[in-house]
């Protein structure tokens, strides 16, 4: 990463980040990817606030500067606790993390809050991933969220799908890894009753609401277990999710 120029940021950037964004994530059954998770972020903005959400069974046991760890009922669900980590940030901008992910020297969050604090037509940046085992090229991850228009959203884009501006490429649904500015997310919101796959609902929601955009270049690494059937036996259980985020599409359909 280093020989093809991907740098750590500088401490100026550091500073800037620490002073207006929080990172947030929710952690469940993964201790050692959350703590993982947490060392990485650390690396690479030292003093920034991080807000880990925990579900798991047995409370996720972390101590480190700058960081709150919020233990909530076993299994609540992914989107509660995103809403209970967001009720907490007092910075403009937040980042928002999976567990299995991992900052990158190409992730570059301190150049898209650059980008944001100059482009307020924008309200949230997301950025690609590499992932562990089965890894596509990082235009074969883009063109998937291309594909995303969201021409059947609620309301069209407040910006045309794949306008570019800068480097950055507006979309209907682009992925789950984002910095986007704390009242903007807000004002879209996340269902607490929908406990595992929230992606597309949310972005559903966000269309004519807020503006998104991707910049396919940078990006995380993303990890998957597998073998964790533990883990997997509840990441699993999301049929109830499908049937209730369907009925709430034709309900708003039919207003």
């Amino acid at each position: 990463w280093f020989l093809k120029g991907g740098r750590k940021p500088d401490r100026q950037s550091q500073k800037n980040m620490a002073e207006k964004v929080t990172v947030i994530f929710k952690s469940f059954e993964r201790q050692k990817f959350a703590r993982q998770l947490y060392k990485n972020i650390r690396s690479y903005y030292p003093d920034i606030k991080i807000i880990i959400a925990d579900d798991s069974e047995k409370p996720l046991e972390l101590e480190g500067e700058n960081l709150e760890v919020i233990n909530l009922p076993f299994n609540s669900g992914l989107s509660y606790g995103i809403i209970k980590a967001l009720e907490r940030v007092k910075t403009p901008y937040v980042i928002r993390l999976d567990d299995d992910e991992l900052l990158t020297p190409f992730s570059n969050f301190h150049k898209h809050l650059s980008f944001l604090e100059r482009e307020d037509r924008v309200d949230l940046v997301a950025v690609s991933f590499r992932q562990a085992l089965r890894s596509r090229s990082l235009e074969e991850t883009a063109e998937s969220f291309y594909k995303q228009d969201m021409r059947n959203a609620y309301k069209p884009l407040i910006i045309p799908h794949k306008t570019k501006i800068e480097d950055y490429f507006v979309v209907g649904k682009p992925p789950n890894i984002f910095i986007a500015r704390t009242d903007s997310l807000r004002k879209v919101g996340y269902d607490k009753n929908i406990r595992m796959i929230d992606h597309h609902e949310f972005f559903l929601r966000a269309s004519g609401e807020i503006v998104s955009a991707f910049e396919p270049c940078s990006f995380v690494y993303h990890r998957h277990d597998f073998s964790d059937k533990h883990y997997l036996k509840y990441r699993s259980d999301y049929q109830g999710d499908k049937e209730y985020i369907r009925a709430k599409i034709l309900k708003e359909l039919d207003k």
